[in-house]
């Protein structure tokens, strides 16, 4: 036989003891089960938004910027637009100058709110400031507001008439023309 038909055959029979090698010790070994990652303590539910409509606002104290404490039944009395943000979230950030343009339209009819639950005073003053917000903010630390709202999403903006009353709702970035639909309810 030629050296390289040898040389050949042996290759073969070796590759062909370590797959058969490999097959028996996979055959034997115990079958584990597939590892399993905890990624969350959830019970797989995604975040969803209760519907408020119809609801009155959630009555739970918040935190101004300057540290005193401010019940969200103060805001009432007037027509509100109460948005919920923070400054890392993306559409956060795309809506702000929307909502800054709208309150300043509509100073003296309606008044605006943002609710921030996640920066501090300092953070939230200064990254509304640079967006052109001028309005209230007011701060959500312990998450009182959103768990009594059951906000599981943000942005989230509210409209809620003179009585406390949350006459509708939008769920992540409000565009112009969505919140001039909301301010048209609350004035009409």
């Amino acid at each position: 036989m030629p050296a390289g038909t040898r040389f050949a055959r042996q290759i073969a029979i070796s590759f062909a003891m370590i797959l058969g090698g490999i097959l028996i010790a996979r055959a034997i070994a115990p079958f584990d089960d597939p590892p399993k990652y905890e990624l969350s303590n959830s019970t797989g539910a995604i975040a969803t938004n209760e519907n408020l409509t119809g609801r009155r606002l959630a009555q739970v104290d918040l935190v101004a910027t300057s540290g005193e404490n401010i019940s969200t039944e103060s805001l009432l009395g007037k027509p509100l637009i109460l948005n919920v943000w923070y400054s890392t979230c993306e559409p956060c950030r795309r809506e702000l100058p929307v909502l800054a343009a709208a309150a300043k339209a509509n100073a003296g009819l309606v008044r605006f709110v943002g609710v921030n639950i996640k920066d501090s005073a300092g953070v939230a003053s200064e990254f509304a400031s640079n967006y052109g917000v001028q309005y209230d903010l007011l701060l959500d630390p312990l998450g009182e507001f959103i768990s009594a709202s059951r906000i599981g999403t943000v942005p989230m903006t509210l409209a809620v008439d003179a009585d406390g009353i949350v006459v509708d709702q939008v769920a992540g970035e409000i565009s112009a023309e969505r919140l001039n639909e909301l301010i048209a309810k609350l004035v009409k």
